[in-house]
């Protein structure tokens, strides 16, 4: 009789170990380390300001769409260049003629479209070069001709309507942002996509970029600032493609077994610590 009570108890001892010990593997196949969690882990390198790179323009490219604005005292010499692209007013009183922008009011119309060549066909002038420039050389360069026998005021501005990125993988958001301005960080548009599913890959993102009929890819690791500051695609160019990649958790986010997973596992982590207490009783 004895024997076989000590048998029981030693029984009850190893299950309760077992089930002790399925109850921490579950616990610790929910956790996920701090270390690929974190965002620019390396960012007490920067109490002290560290100067980055205040000159980035984005230039222009093939398939690209213009806004092109001209603005001058004299209506009747900027007529001389309407058409169903180049119309409307300055905001100052000036006349001038202009395609879509977003801040000059003309959204419904369409704007210069940069051929395969890299050139634009403007009024009067014909083709004229504009890939690989910014936009302000753009301006200096259409207004220089203006201005040498056509309208002497003629005051320039461009403006770039075909800035989209896309945002696709482990994102919250998949998206495609368009964007308003030239200077657009890899970080503004993760938050404009919500950020990173639960679980993504944070160190290892991707960014697919096209230049000069090249494709290039190039690797993010958003756990260092540092990283981030020193990309060529810190500041992001038109059609660029940010890929957050998953891993395993996050691929399967969308399955329907992914739906009640972490309910399954819960409640069977509950189940087998109260079965390990009531044994060890």
């Amino acid at each position: 009789m004895k024997n076989k009570m000590v048998s029981t108890k030693s029984l009850k001892a190893q299950a309760s170990v077992f089930l002790m010990l399925i109850v921490s593997v579950i616990c610790l196949s929910s956790c996920v380390s701090k270390d690929k969690l974190v965002l620019f882990q390396d960012s007490d390198q920067y109490l002290d300001p560290k100067r980055i790179a205040s000159t980035y323009d984005i230039r222009i490219q093939a398939d690209d769409q213009l806004a092109i604005s001209v603005a001058s005292e004299f209506k009747e010499l900027v007529d001389v260049f309407n058409n169903k692209q180049l119309i409307g007013s300055s905001g100052n009183g000036m006349s001038g003629m202009g395609g879509q922008g977003g801040s000059n009011g003309m959204s419904n119309l369409t704007g210069f479209h940069v051929d395969k060549d890299g050139n634009i066909d403007f009024p009067i002038f014909g083709k004229i070069r504009v890939e690989g420039l910014s936009r302000r050389e753009v301006a200096d360069l259409i207004q220089s001709r203006l201005r040498d026998g056509y309208i002497k005021d003629a005051v320039v501005s461009v403006e770039l309507l075909s800035f989209h990125v896309v945002v696709i993988g482990a994102a919250k958001t998949e998206t495609i942002l368009t964007i308003n301005k030239d200077r657009f960080t890899i970080i503004e548009a993760l938050t404009m996509a919500g950020g990173f599913k639960q679980g993504a890959y944070r160190d290892n993102a991707l960014v697919i970029r096209e230049e000069n009929g090249t494709v290039w890819t190039y690797r993010v690791d958003f756990t260092s600032l540092g990283d981030l500051l020193n990309s060529p695609v810190y500041y992001l160019q038109q059609n660029d493609i940010v890929y957050l990649e998953p891993n395993g958790a996050v691929s399967v986010d969308e399955s329907p077994a992914q739906k009640y997973m972490s309910i399954i596992t819960s409640t069977i982590g509950f189940a087998a610590g109260i079965v390990a207490i009531i044994l060890a009783l």
